[in-house]
């Protein structure tokens, strides 16, 4: 008997500390928008059982002119998790609240703790943090940290929702403010008046099907290119690496470069044009009288590049995903006759 009132003093105590810091983490966001941890205030929001939430902490350092340049795209998320009622516990989801920690002599502790020897650093910190043995927070830092860098393009807010969404399982869209609905909607309306201005101006000119062709051929290798992602969220068309040079491609799956995405797009529509070529050429050179060893180191020639270019196209991939597409058979294919041959996966 003894044991079961000791259980449910606990557990009511636990209760009520639960409620008081959830509380007093809601005041704290509520008034200054972000909540500004120390150290202390770190442990113990944090680290110290029971926390019946989840915290998403901006580090930065004072002199880190990303961390500035940052700030107000951590804002605006902020803010749209404030709005959306985060900061409140759903049925089936924790509260979610938003601070940010400077480096210091105080709080070097806890920039040391997570790994991170730069700044800024996003991290979602989630209750069960406080039960990570100590063998497994490795590779749970890892999966609920960020540290941001030039080589990921510029960060937006889209970008911070994507990270802290897929964490807190909370789906939180980006609304634009009137200004920019307003932007948006005015560059539209301009661009179809444009449009209708030059169709009328050059009507003949735009029922030309090659026109047409080219265009289309415009249009793909745009979508292919990922053009308006890249416009949406700044992505840079080249970036510097670590030391210093130029860098045109990443090797990380979330993320990309505006000139590795047109580069590949180029690469692959090159790829089906030829293949296109390779169909049409006879009626192309019908009235020329080519020498038949010609032809053949013509069409040698183009599937040389088809096969080059699709051997760079699929090494790209290999580095950024799982999802490693390969020319040849892999080796452990069985080789032989056809009823055995398990064929080429290209």
């Amino acid at each position: 008997m003894m044991i079961i009132i000791l259980f449910l003093v606990s557990w009511v105590n636990g209760e009520s500390l639960a409620s008081q810091k959830t509380n007093e983490l809601r005041e704290m966001q509520m008034r200054d928008g972000i909540i500004e941890l120390n150290s202390t205030g770190y442990f113990y929001y944090t680290m110290e059982f029971p926390r019946p939430y989840d915290i998403v902490i901006y580090f930065v350092a004072p002199s880190c002119k990303l961390c500035n340049d940052l700030n107000e795209q951590y804002q605006k998320v902020a803010k749209f998790y404030s709005d959306s009622g985060a900061l409140y516990k759903s049925e089936s989801k924790r509260a979610v609240f938003f601070a940010t920690m400077i480096f210091n002599d105080k709080n070097k502790q806890v920039f040391e703790q997570l790994g991170f020897v730069s700044a800024p650093n996003l991290f979602v910190s989630q209750p069960h943090i406080v039960f990570v043995p100590q063998d497994e927070r490795e590779r749970y830092l890892r999966d609920m940290k960020w540290s941001i860098s030039y080589t990921d393009g510029t960060v937006t807010a889209h970008k911070f929702l994507e990270f802290i969404n897929k964490r807190t399982g909370r789906q939180i869209d980006y609304k634009a403010s009137t200004s920019e609905a307003l932007t948006v909607i005015g560059i539209l309306l301009g661009a179809l008046t444009m449009g209708a201005i030059l169709f009328i101006i050059g009507r003949p000119l735009f029922l030309n099907p090659k026109l047409w062709f080219i265009g289309s051929i415009i249009i793909f290798i745009t979508c292919l290119a990922g053009v308006v992602y890249n416009i949406i969220h700044n992505v840079p068309f080249f970036t510097q690496n670590n030391r210093g040079g130029l860098q045109w491609k990443t090797n990380n799956g979330r993320q990309q470069i505006g000139f590795e995405g047109l580069f590949l797009s180029l690469g692959m529509t090159f790829t089906g044009l030829t293949m296109v070529l390779i169909l049409k050429l006879k009626v192309l050179v019908k009235h020329q009288k080519l020498d038949p060893l010609l032809q053949r180191l013509v069409y040698l020639t183009l599937f040389l590049c088809i096969f080059l270019i699709v051997q760079f196209v699929e090494d790209n991939y290999r580095q950024k995903s799982h999802y490693n597409p390969i020319f040849w058979p892999p080796r452990h294919y069985i080789r032989g006759p056809l009823n055995k041959d398990q064929g080429n996966s290209f």
